[in-house]
């Protein structure tokens, strides 16, 4: 029995639109030629002192939606999300701003890749952007996971206050001994690519 029967015209067509992946942008507020934009805002997680909490970043929505507040309380606290680095190529955001995300749809995909230390895709994949991986500084109490930041980030306007909630620090190898010192090199920042297919 064939795997795929021919159906009535354009039943493929509707098959294919109905396929989609999604993925967040990190620093920046639009989505490449051929995403769409699902939301835009702003990057929090959990604070880099505390222990316990969240471990990965989160896109905030602009403008939270609520339940019926009671008075349970809470246990966990989500913060901004700030950059930590002195600089990035190609952009004037600074240290201390806050980063700004969007979350991005690409219709007729099916798969999404977010691969490390690479600013390019597999054969056969779309190059949805390229940055370099980020996450939470060693030291910090904190672990965040590892997030893939556009190569050319922005900042949200105005927002450069130190306030040190969750925090992105460039990520770099480690070949003494660890991570083999051909091809990686020691202590540079490692790149990234988020694809699609």
């Amino acid at each position: 029995e064939p795997l795929f029967r021919s159906g009535p015209p354009g039943e493929m067509e509707s098959l294919l639109d109905a396929l989609s992946v999604t993925y967040t942008r990190w620093g920046r507020t639009t989505c490449p030629s051929g995403a769409e934009v699902v939301y835009s805002g702003i990057a929090g997680g959990a604070h880099y002192t505390q222990v316990g909490g969240g471990t990965n970043y989160q896109c905030l929505p602009e403008e939270p939606i609520y339940d019926d507040i009671n008075d349970a309380g809470v246990g966990s606290y989500m913060y901004n999300a700030e950059y930590e680095v002195t600089q990035f190529k190609a952009s004037d955001v600074e240290i201390q701003d806050d980063v700004p995300c969007v979350v991005c749809r690409v219709k007729r995909k099916s798969s999404l890749l977010v691969v490390p230390a690479r600013n390019v895709c597999p054969s056969n994949w779309r190059l949805e952007y390229a940055g370099y991986l980020m996450t939470a500084h060693h030291t910090h109490a904190h672990p965040m996971e590892f997030a893939c930041m556009d190569r050319q980030p922005e900042a949200i306007p105005r927002s450069r206050s130190n306030t040190n909630g969750a925090l992105f620090y460039f990520v770099g190898g480690r070949c003494s001994g660890h991570l083999p010192c051909a091809p990686y090199k020691h202590d540079v920042q490692l790149t990234c690519a988020v694809c699609t297919v």
